[in-house]
């Protein structure tokens, strides 16, 4: 999943020009430009969560100052909307993910109730994912179809069940472990305690993806997990790609392939056709939160202030 072409014109340089070389002695050097999505006022907590395929949409969550739990937001080719109120200040709203008609999953924390649920919201509603009320839930991505994957457990457990919730309701239940992603046409992509898996939503055909962990990400319908020699690039079908070396932290791919983002050991870092430079910017993206790279060539990502603060933002080259 996500995104279209990689087409690059950024400030009228191609990216892969502007990054490949030095910089002429006349010419200021270019950099990743960091630009801040909009927040409410007061807030004092923000970070990305996740974005949709096409990158219009991006999902984070805030806390305001005096406001209670975190609070979940919606930025629009830029442009902030804040989720609707869960009823409470103290149902914390956790967004994970987002497709390109704006439907937003994740989890829903109910201060003091020893309560976690999955939800699904699309049209300014909330809608709670099925789950025995012995059992906790989270939502962790969503296609373009509305289906979601999460995981599943029972209250005083740690041992997570992958589940995925079709668009109509329905709930089927996978392997233990941890949900990493959904495909349009219904692959999940999960890890379990020993390896990854594509499983095929519709038939239960599991297809492995050796040695697969975390962290791990879904990326236009690719896995790429860490391993000791790098990113390791997955189908759902179970060809190995490429493995992405040095890296230690993924974040996301073209739809393309040619270029991956991600880190290597806490420095954001592009591989663009196999070739490895570091995130050159005054405000380093932080592999703690959530990033990607836009077909655009805008990254995406979350930088933390000199006093801690943190700030959603999108870096563009030059611009």
């Amino acid at each position: 999943m996500r995104r279209r072409v990689f087409g690059v014109l950024i400030g009228g340089l191609v990216l892969a020009t502007a990054m490949a070389g030095p910089q002429s002695a006349a010419a200021e050097p270019c950099r990743w430009i960091a630009h801040d999505l909009p927040l409410p006022a007061d807030a004092t907590y923000s970070a990305t969560r996740g974005s949709s395929e096409s990158n219009r949409f991006i999902v984070g969550e805030t806390r305001i100052t005096g406001g209670g739990a975190e609070k979940g937001l919606i930025w629009d080719n830029g442009a902030l909307t804040q989720m609707a109120s869960p009823g409470s200040s103290n149902i914390a709203i956790h967004p994970k993910d987002v497709n390109n008609s704006a439907v937003v999953v994740g989890g829903r924390d109910h201060w003091g109730q020893d309560s976690l649920r999955a939800f699904r919201y699309r049209n300014g509603s909330y809608e709670l994912l099925d789950t025995p009320a012995t059992h906790h839930s989270w939502a962790r991505a969503v296609n373009n179809l509305g289906d979601v994957v999460g995981e599943m457990w029972q209250k005083g457990s740690d041992t997570r069940q992958v589940v995925v919730w079709l668009n109509d309701g329905t709930r089927k239940e996978f392997l233990p472990g941890q949900a990493v992603g959904i495909s349009d046409d219904r692959k999940l992509v999960q890890v379990t305690a020993s390896s990854a898996f594509a499983i095929d939503v519709t038939s239960g055909q599991q297809t492995e993806l050796p040695g697969g962990r975390t962290p791990a990400v879904f990326d236009n319908d690719r896995l790429l997990h860490f391993s000791w020699g790098g990113l390791m690039e997955w189908t759902t079908s179970g060809q190995h790609v490429a493995t992405w070396q040095g890296g230690t932290e993924p974040y996301g791919r073209t739809s393309s392939g040619h270029v991956v983002f991600g880190a290597v050991m806490g420095t954001a870092t592009l591989w663009q056709w196999g070739i490895r430079y570091s995130v050159d910017s005054e405000k380093q993206p932080d592999v703690r939160y959530y990033g990607d790279i836009s077909d655009e060539g805008a990254l995406i990502g979350t930088y933390q202030n000199a006093d801690g603060s943190s700030h959603p933002a999108r870096w563009f080259w030059c611009g």
